[in-house]
């Protein structure tokens, strides 16, 4: 059994990033940095406006803001296609505006935490020192819109479910929840019983005296 959850481990470690897959998304506030190979007088860094545009030379103004990276190096490629002949655009980002992610619940640290990419629940579990007990109930994402996803441990180990893998990802603004396991609480439950035990048996002793 540790043999298997060992190797499930490994594989999971051996992927390289989930942030492969998917990418964030750009939101106001961010400042990223647009490159154009061979043409500096298209490239610089530019800090999305609280409308979502960027004001970019030349062309002026640009819808930035809930596209991916990916797909504003498509909508860059189609704006400078009349400038430039066969643009090459590359786009970083140089920092996020809500950088933070919460870890709250069965952890040994919670808080908030500074995350410079989109990171996976593992890493997110590592960096608040692991959890506090082995066994608990499933984890919760509480994505920034509102939005809540249920995890179930075994989904987070590699087995159970196949989900899409932005459902392991943290983003910026994010909020991940461990709760604690449901736990009986048997010393308060054998007292109960003790005490019950012992009302029967001075009631039964009080009926036979009295027979």
């Amino acid at each position: 059994m540790r043999k298997t959850v060992f190797i499930s481990l490994l594989l999971l470690l051996s992927i390289p990033s989930y942030g492969q897959v998917n990418e964030y998304i750009l939101q106001a506030g961010d400042v990223i940095s647009i490159t154009v190979v061979e043409h500096p007088e298209f490239s610089g860094r530019h800090k999305i406006r609280p409308d979502g545009r960027i004001n970019y030379p030349v062309i002026g103004e640009v819808d930035a803001a809930t596209t991916t990276p990916a797909q504003l190096v498509k909508i860059m490629q189609g704006k400078l296609a009349s400038y430039v002949n066969n643009p090459v655009v590359s786009i970083s980002i140089e920092s996020y505006y809500a950088n933070k992610i919460y870890i709250i619940g069965n952890v040994r640290k919670t808080g908030e935490y500074n995350i410079y990419e989109p990171i996976d629940i593992l890493k997110a579990i590592a960096m608040s020192g692991g959890l506090q007990k082995s066994r608990g109930s499933d984890l919760k994402i509480i994505r920034s819109d509102g939005a809540i996803i249920d995890i179930a441990r075994n989904e987070l180990w590699g087995s159970g479910t196949t989900r899409e893998m932005n459902q392991f990802m943290l983003y910026p603004g994010d909020t991940m929840f461990v709760p604690d396991s449901f736990s009986i609480p048997w010393g308060l439950i054998s007292t109960i019983l003790g005490i019950v035990n012992l009302t029967l048996t001075i009631t039964l002793r009080i009926d036979r005296m009295s027979q």
